[in-house]
């Protein structure tokens, strides 16, 4: 730990551009402490006091909405919201259906930051499962993902774990027809595709859009993700293949760098607003200390300037060059309880380390000590935005990728609690690679009057649920 991520001694030039990436581990705790998710991911009698003691005192039957860059991911999440889930439980089969359907930048051998409010809650809690160096270095990470969502539903969620992973579990094993952001991103990531061959046609190129994409060893790893909870990944055989995938690759993963890493959850930063209580990674982060300091460098930007601004914050910080695909995305959720959560997840550059553990389907993230793109982390920037009383809440929304989709989302905030949240992002620099996407509740409740924001120049996608029976 004892990692400086102030402004004051920042060097210039490459050796810095990991700066942000080191203080993303801050708050990271040293094996065999954090929070442990148990031997799976909770037990049945656990949960249902959980959500016996946590039930909501709303009346609302409203389902909620969802919003994220990849649209089959999104119909699986507003799904979980029709079948009486809530915001966590709907954010965590989110991203389990991303890492099928949108694995350049949300494999499950990538890493996050999420913020989660509770309905009846007055707080944001920030909860961080980055990618993080194995002890013995080398080239792949050791996985975040899949411990951290797995933490945040059984944290904060209501429904069995196996109607969390099982929709995406036979998304991988039936196959789907691939979208028009997935294919995008194929596209755009072609050079990246060789350790994915489920996404390469028979002459070696990406898939198109509507071809089909059937995933089996990915399928089986998810089978073992919800029948075990987060042992079937960070113990057992699934581990073994890591473990065994990670030195084919360069890598020195451990089983006990599997078994002892945590996520780490801590309050919300609060940065300063007149408008309402804004929350941000805790500042323990290196995505804390860039939403600091771009908070206020963008508060008299205009949306032509925010890309500028963004890069020059970044470089202050020694992030020279943070102008590349970093593999980010970004997506929300939100209840009508009153519960939301905000996520950004990487894989450190599409498809991550382009290396796969054979027989699992997974692609490592790199060590993001030891890869330019290790500053990814810095950039992820979830946002809920409440009423100062943290009675109403406004705003749900993230950015990803490079700068200016933290700059975005963040610029979007700034629109909360007023009705021109939508206004703000369209003019923003957000793209498919640096996405940014809001739910936008201007009177401060999660209702049908609620709406979208969802970033330019991507194919992004928003849903509605009704509630149960919709």
């Amino acid at each position: 730990m004892g990692r400086n991520c102030g402004f004051s001694g920042v060097l210039a030039g490459l050796t810095m551009t990991v700066t942000l990436a080191a203080c993303a581990e801050i708050g990271q705790p040293e094996p065999q402490t954090g929070v442990a998710v148990g031997r799976g991911v909770e037990t049945r009698v656990e949960r249902q006091a959980r959500i016996t003691y946590k039930e909501p005192s709303g009346s609302s039957s409203f389902g909620g909405f969802v919003v994220a860059d990849e649209p089959s991911a999104v119909l699986i999440a507003r799904q979980v919201l029709d079948q009486g889930g809530n915001a966590a439980d709907a954010a965590a089969a989110l991203y389990f259906a991303l890492s099928v359907t949108y694995p350049a930048a949300a494999g499950l051998g990538g890493g996050g930051i999420c913020l989660v409010r509770d309905a009846g809650e007055r707080t944001v809690e920030s909860l961080a499962f980055l990618a993080r160096s194995p002890r013995g270095g080398g080239a792949v990470a050791i996985p975040g993902n899949v411990r951290g969502f797995a933490l945040l539903q059984s944290r904060h969620g209501n429904q069995p774990w196996s109607a969390i992973v099982g929709p995406a579990e036979r998304l991988a094993g039936t196959g789907f027809p691939l979208s028009r952001a997935s294919a995008r991103r194929l596209a755009d990531a072609a050079a990246s595709t060789q350790g994915v061959p489920a996404f390469v046609g028979a002459d070696g190129a990406p898939l198109h859009e509507l071809e089909r994409v059937t995933q089996s060893e990915l399928a089986a790893t998810l089978t073992l993700i919800r029948s075990r909870g987060v042992t079937g990944f960070y113990a057992g055989e699934t581990a073994r293949a890591l473990v065994a995938g990670a030195r084919e690759a360069g890598g020195t993963l451990g089983l006990d760098d599997l078994s002892d890493d945590r996520p780490v959850t801590a309050p919300a930063q609060m940065l300063p607003s007149s408008a309402g209580a804004v929350a941000a990674p805790s500042e323990a982060l290196g995505a804390g200390v860039f939403a600091a300091a771009l908070w206020r460098d963008i508060e008299k930007a205009s949306s032509a300037e925010l890309a500028q601004v963004a890069r020059r914050t970044a470089a202050a910080l020694g992030a020279e060059n943070a102008a590349r695909d970093f593999g980010s995305t970004a997506f929300a959720t939100a209840d009508g309880q009153g519960g939301a959560v905000a996520c950004a997840v990487t894989m450190s550059g599409p498809f991550g380390t382009g290396r796969a553990a054979p027989g699992t389907g997974i692609v490592f993230a790199p060590n993001p000590q030891q890869s330019a793109n290790g500053i990814a982390s810095a950039f992820l920037m979830p946002v809920i935005v409440t009423s100062n009383s943290g009675t109403q809440i406004f705003f749900s929304g993230a950015g990803a990728g490079e700068p200016k989709g933290a700059a975005s989302i963040l610029s979007a905030a700034r629109s909360a609690p007023g009705g021109t949240v939508a206004e703000a992002l369209a003019a923003s620099p957000a793209d498919a690679r640096s996405p940014a996407h809001a739910i936008s509740c201007p009177h401060g409740s999660v209702t049908g009057t609620c709406g979208f924001a969802i970033g330019p120049r991507g194919d992004g996608m928003g849903a509605v649920s009704g509630g149960s029976g919709s």
